[in-house]
């Protein structure tokens, strides 16, 4: 008797924990908000995103923001990536001055970028998870107007990751600084910009593999518009916006493969259009009122 029941509780064990989530390390728990956690040495991992943007203020607005990484794990909590990107544009009205003009309709790739990720303590073993993030992108088109550029971008993160309940509830946080220098072929006038930007976020697993979350971000920009076109930089600094977004999200991860889709939509901001065109108190020049992400990661 005794061995039925030891043989009945090891069967039960292994039917539950056959139940367990199969996570990958790394893996994108919220559209936005990243995680600690970085790829063991030697793993790989494929993503593609895409972020749908729709909504100006007037006129008829869509684009979307592609991208495919590979990352590998170079050591256990050291990880880097590189980024193919590219842009689709397809816009037409009269928006009101500030935003955007004209029309447009066109798919081009634009540039790379180079990321690394360290990971300084980890969600699991330390209990609070922190690492340091850092990102620089080429670009040669204008993610909002579609003009020719040549743009250099530095994004920095510092992440927090914080779990509970034994990892059914995990807290993320990143505090963000990206610095941004581009010269517009149209204008050949160059405008560089500085934008902190805090993102903080839950995701909570529901079922086998399955997780819902909610997450939102604030963020401004202050913009140095060059006085001398061939000089960047020697313009006056000055605020231009900020704004705030939040929307839900729904993740799905089994072992070698995850997907995550995040609605976001723009509650709040600084206009660039005072008076009667600001009645919703948006910022709809740099950002739009809505966003789709959805990204998908295979490892291998």
């Amino acid at each position: 008797m005794k061995f039925k029941k030891t043989l009945l509780a090891s069967v039960m064990g292994f039917m539950l924990g056959s139940q367990l989530p199969t996570a990958a390390a790394d893996e994108n728990l919220l559209g936005y908000t990243t995680g600690a956690e970085t790829l063991p040495q030697g793993a790989n991992e494929l993503y593609f995103w895409n972020t749908h943007h729709w909504g100006k203020r007037q006129g008829s607005y869509q684009a979307d923001y592609f991208r495919l990484e590979y990352e590998r794990g170079i050591t256990n909590d050291f990880s880097a990536s590189i980024y193919l990107n590219g842009y689709r544009q397809k816009y037409s009205g009269s928006p009101v001055p500030g935003e955007i003009d004209g029309s447009l309709s066109q798919t081009k790739l634009s540039g790379v970028s180079i990321e690394v990720k360290k990971m300084l303590l980890s969600p699991y073993k330390d209990d609070l998870g922190v690492a340091l993030y850092g990102e620089l992108t080429y670009d040669t088109i204008d993610s909002i107007t579609g003009n020719k550029i040549t743009g250099w971008e530095l994004e920095n993160k510092l992440i927090l990751q914080k779990p509970f309940m034994d990892g059914q509830l995990q807290w993320l946080t990143n505090i963000e600084l990206e610095m941004e220098t581009a010269r517009d072929h149209q204008s050949d006038q160059w405008e560089s910009a500085i934008a902190p930007r805090l993102r903080s976020g839950v995701s909570y697993r529901f079922a086998p593999n399955w997780s819902i979350g909610a997450e939102g971000w604030v963020d401004m920009e202050v913009l140095n518009a060059a006085a001398d076109p061939n000089e960047p930089g020697s313009g006056g600094w000055e605020f231009d916006h900020w704004d705030f977004f939040a929307g839900p999200s729904i993740h799905y991860g089994s072992k070698n493969w995850w997907f995550t889709l995040t609605y976001a939509k723009q509650w709040a901001g600084s206009s660039e259009q005072p008076g009667a065109n600001n009645r919703t108190d948006l910022h709809l020049a740099d950002h739009e009122r809505n966003e789709l992400r959805l990204k998908i990661g295979y490892n291998f």
